[in-house]
């Protein structure tokens, strides 16, 4: 199977082409672009963890636009760490951390981090992954954003500390929004 094509959509990056592995289902271009312009002036500055990174598309994105730094979480980094050395981010701009989320979620919580934006794309299969985000809202900070991205056919999951506080769907991508109670 090839590898989905992906690029970065807007800001300083524009046009960057990321790579993705032959088995990625990256977020389309469309429902970026979407959650952007919702996101809007929430990105200037902001911490954002991205978790199943991927083509890291979401954290990448979000640098290019202004955010200030950003974590992306991904079992096989090999492409992502490819893309970033190509960008070449400025230092502490983009952070992999290569391991499955679980793992990558309890050592970002022991080193006390905190994210105004977390970002969460767990595959799609029927519950994959739904375990894995355990804990995950406790690295959200008291006034951030936790947009999850699930399968059209998914029932929300709900999520521990959190209140469900938006839903937009874009085709099969359907972006959960969630806030701090």
């Amino acid at each position: 199977m090839k590898a989905p094509e992906v690029r970065v959509l807007a800001g300083r990056w524009k046009g960057r082409r990321l790579e993705a592995g032959a088995a990625a289902r990256p977020t389309s271009s469309r429902a970026r672009l979407a959650l952007f312009n919702i996101l809007g002036p929430r990105i200037s500055g902001a911490r954002v963890l991205d978790l199943y990174a991927g083509s890291g598309a979401i954290g990448i994105e979000a640098v290019s636009r202004g955010a200030g730094s950003a974590v992306l979480v991904e079992a096989e980094a090999g492409p992502l760490q490819r893309s970033i050395e190509r960008i070449g981010p400025a230092p502490g701009q983009l952070r992999v951390v290569a391991g499955t989320v679980r793992a990558a979620i309890e050592d970002l919580a022991r080193g006390g981090e905190r994210f105004d934006i977390v970002f969460a794309d767990p595959p799609y299969a029927a519950d994959a992954g739904a375990g894995d985000l355990d804990g995950s809202t406790g690295l959200l900070d008291e006034t951030g954003l936790f947009v999850l991205q699930q399968d059209a056919g998914q029932a929300p999951p709900v999520l521990p500390g959190l209140t469900a506080l938006d839903r937009r769907g874009y085709g099969r991508n359907v972006f959960l929004f969630y806030g701090m109670r």
